[in-house]
């Protein structure tokens, strides 16, 4: 976990594995108006989906998916669609290895077309129209119910219900960082210090949990950088994003900031807001390892943040080491990703905490998490290891 700035939250919990089945995860999103995007597709919804629904600009719609990124599903959805990715709206990305159900929006699609879609592991549902995109941060929260197989210690279980009341620090999980390749942050910093060729090098030659044909790609682009043609020819083509970088470099070589702009704009800025979590986590760490009181809100860094007290402290000497400054949040060649910086709450607190199910050394639990809180860190909370 110390790649992603956790340190020192080991607990003793009741161990066990969780994702052994994709259904063992189940996530359904609360939107603002706090109703649930049910994985369920009951007789009520296919009713209501035969309705007539007078036409407004964005189709919204309930996207149910299992085994696929978020980023994985709106291109297979673009690729079906014969349309542009940015024609796309979401609240926020879910889980891969999981069932979940997500509010959508897509601009000027047919209704038709959308209600004809076959994919599998895909389900489209509960449509209707909108005069507004749906986008990042568009949620209250979300809902998870989690299967736990080949638990160790159900005796540890009433402990971690005691503590929920408490809270857990507010980490952020390592989806902020990339679950395949955990480079999210590592681009950022580069961004951060106006080395758009070291972004883009981490974002094409870094790899991770990948298929051999990717890993072989990016260390052929590792050793034959520069030559884009050569690096385009052998390219992945399930690696679309990477390859309109490379498809930009082919015809303006050099030109590493606006090949990067290739990429949608809440791509890039996912890097960005990757380091500062990355800091944020660091943050809390200190402060826990030095026996300081963790205040109710802590900085998520940016050119307007103060720096004050012992989290200033703190923060000073991360980003010292990281030869890092707050005015590099104002990025003048990218203004587009600049951050000024927010607060955000140190703890997490599990609400509707649940158990649905245990038996056989298997639990199943129900809880939910505002937006912007991890359900992997109260996983690791209560089984007492790290789990993805």
């Amino acid at each position: 976990m110390e790649k992603y700035g956790i340190k020192g939250f080991a607990t003793q919990g009741i161990g066990g594995q969780i994702k052994t089945y994709p259904e063992d995860f189940i996530v359904e999103e609360i939107g603002l108006d706090n109703k649930i995007c049910s994985v369920n597709y009951g007789f009520i919804d296919v009713i209501s989906d035969m309705l007539p629904k007078k036409k407004k600009e964005h189709l919204h719609l309930t996207l149910v998916k299992r085994n696929y990124t978020t980023e994985r599903a709106i291109s297979q959805l673009s690729h079906s669609f014969r349309i542009s990715k940015s024609r796309f709206g979401f609240a926020g990305t879910k889980d891969k290895r999981a069932l979940t159900a997500q509010r959508i929006s897509i601009w000027n699609v047919d209704l038709k077309k959308a209600k004809s879609l076959r994919l599998k592991d895909l389900i489209l549902k509960n449509f209707s129209y909108s005069d507004r995109r749906i986008n990042i941060g568009d949620l209250n929260g979300n809902r998870f119910t989690i299967t736990i197989r080949d638990i160790e210690h159900p005796e540890k279980l009433p402990d971690f219900s005691n503590k929920i009341k408490y809270g857990f620090p507010n980490f952020f999980g390592p989806q902020r960082f990339g679950i395949q390749r955990t480079v999210n942050h590592l681009i950022g910093k580069q961004i951060l210090n106006g080395n758009f060729e070291g972004a883009a090098m981490i974002f094409l030659t870094s790899s991770g949990d990948e298929n051999d044909e990717a890993k072989n790609a990016r260390e052929f682009a590792s050793k034959n950088w520069g030559n884009w043609n050569e690096i385009l020819k052998i390219w992945p083509r399930n690696l679309g994003l990477e390859a309109a970088v490379i498809n930009y470099l082919v015809k303006y070589p050099n030109d590493y900031a606006n090949a990067l702009r290739k990429l949608p704009k809440n791509i890039r800025r996912m890097f960005v807001h990757a380091f500062q979590s990355y800091i944020f986590n660091n943050v809390i760490s200190e402060l826990v390892a030095n026996k300081i009181t963790v205040p109710i809100q802590l900085p998520i860094i940016g050119y307007e943040t103060k720096l004050e007290s012992d989290t200033g402290e703190i923060i000073t000497k991360l980003l010292k080491e990281e030869q890092i400054k707050l005015e590099d949040f104002k990025i003048n060649r990218m203004p587009e990703l600049s951050e000024p910086g927010i607060m955000r709450n140190s703890l997490i607190f599990p609400k509707n905490f649940k158990i649905l199910k245990i038996k056989d050394k298997t639990l199943k639990i129900q809880f939910t998490l505002d937006k912007g809180s991890y359900a992997t860190i109260v996983l690791f909370a209560m089984l007492g290891k790290y789990v993805e």
